[in-house]
């Protein structure tokens, strides 16, 4: 299975279903299963520039998180987290943003000219399961 490395926090809110595109620089043809990978680097401190310390706890409440000011230890990272169905790449336009809810434009770089990686039938994996990551997509052969 193809799999894709994302920093956490925003590998988790793929996994919670709250964010279900992945912006990216690049364009890709790839279409059909991807395992959703949470980085082993260190989470991102200002990890939303968009998102509220009220909406921030209400994210990490969906992603069965007890509070963002926890600490970085609360996110897992260096595992698998998720399948998705990556079903689309879409350039970033104005017209294309205007499409999207708060919440996933507060979660993405939607600067005009990247792409929109859409991901549907996302599922969170019951336990997560460790696995080195890569940059780009990467095969993945494990099993979940």
């Amino acid at each position: 299975m193809k799999a894709l490395t994302i920093w956490q926090p925003w590998s988790g809110t793929v996994a919670a279903g709250i964010k279900h595109n992945e912006t990216r620089s690049w364009y890709t043809n790839y279409r059909g299963p991807l395992a959703i990978h949470a980085a082993k680097q260190a989470i991102q401190t200002g990890w939303c520039r968009y998102t509220s310390d009220e909406a921030a706890e209400v994210i990490c409440r969906r992603m069965g998180l007890p509070e963002i000011f926890n600490g970085p230890e609360i996110f897992p990272s260096g595992v698998i987290l998720a399948t998705a169905n990556l079903t689309d790449c879409i350039k970033i336009t104005p017209k294309y943003i205007s499409t999207l809810p708060q919440d996933e434009i507060a979660l993405g770089d939607y600067t005009i000219g990247r792409y929109a990686w859409v991901l549907e039938d996302i599922k969170k994996l019951s336990r997560p399961v460790p696995a080195k990551g890569r940059q780009g997509l990467w095969n993945w052969e494990g099993e979940y």
